[in-house]
């Protein structure tokens, strides 16, 4: 970002068009994921 000013912080949130976990990798994954990574110990 190149906001400089709160201003400008709400600018640029009011014109993105995707949510803030849409390009999150771990969002991507399969519904059983999540349970899968805890059994694999990742949190």
């Amino acid at each position: 970002s190149d906001a400089k000013t709160l201003e400008e912080v709400v600018e640029e949130v009011m014109q993105v068009k995707l949510s803030e976990r849409a390009t999150r990798l771990i969002d991507g994954d399969k519904e059983d994921s999540m349970e899968k990574k805890k059994k694999e110990g990742y949190f």
